[in-house]
């Protein structure tokens, strides 16, 4: 990882982490649009909100794959 890099105005040598140049002034930070912003977020609260869903629908599955077996039983008995 680069801990140093230059201007590329003046050719000042800028440590990582300025937001501008001591020696020109130059904004080093290349703002980001609203979208590129948001965007991750949202994707990563659908990815949870999905594997949320995902994970009641197994349990629910699960609950009635239980009961069908419990019914089965029941039914073959009084058979």
């Amino acid at each position: 990882m680069e801990s140093v890099k230059f201007c590329p105005v003046c050719g000042g040598l800028i440590e990582k982490g300025f937001l501008f140049c001591p020696y020109c002034g130059r904004e080093l930070v290349v703002r980001a649009s609203v979208s590129q912003i948001i965007d991750p977020s949202f994707n990563k609260l659908a990815r949870a909100a999905v594997k949320k869903s995902m994970s009641r629908l197994d349990t629910c599955r699960r609950t009635l794959d239980t009961m069908e077996k419990e019914l089965d039983e029941f039914l073959f008995e009084r058979l």
